[in-house]
């Protein structure tokens, strides 16, 4: 496995996961992503095993583009050469954010497998900044209608 920045899909696993949705229709794709969080939610131990760290920042990653205010992980798609609407999951899915947001936190969260493999204090930062980011698109859209919260992250 290849990995070279520290971005939702700055990875072999995570450029793998792109290529799987977008060969995909919207409802392979949220099966594809549910599966993913299932698993890691029901089976946290096996988190190198059955879905790298990499796999699983890169898929919540993909739901939190589909969320409103968070044009930067649109942009990351559109960099790395994918349309966003072959690869985002269509219409509002609360079910599908929430348990994005609990995949999100079991494997990058304090002591996550997404932060074991950063050697350098700088790439251990700039990887926990992506991984805050995408929790703060989750925690704005899980409180959508608070009018005290900002609308950009």
């Amino acid at each position: 496995m290849g990995t070279w920045g520290t971005g939702p899909f700055d990875s072999d696993d995570a450029l793998d996961l792109l290529d799987k949705l977008a060969e995909q229709d919207g409802a392979g794709r949220r099966e594809t992503l549910g599966r993913i969080f299932r698993g890691v939610r029901d089976h946290p131990e096996n988190m190198n095993w059955a879905y790298g760290p990499g796999e699983v920042v890169a898929a919540v990653a993909v739901v939190a583009a589909g969320l409103p205010a968070d044009g930067a992980v649109v942009r990351e798609i559109a960099g790395h050469g994918y349309e966003a609407t072959a690869i985002l999951v269509p219409g509002n899915d609360p079910a599908l954010a929430d348990a994005a947001l609990a995949a999100l936190l079991i494997a990058a969260g304090r002591d996550g497998a997404w932060h074991e493999g950063w050697t350098h204090p700088g790439k251990a930062q700039q990887a926990r900044q992506t991984t805050s980011h995408l929790a703060s698109v989750f925690y704005r859209y899980q409180n959508r209608h608070d009018q005290e919260l900002p609308l950009e992250p």
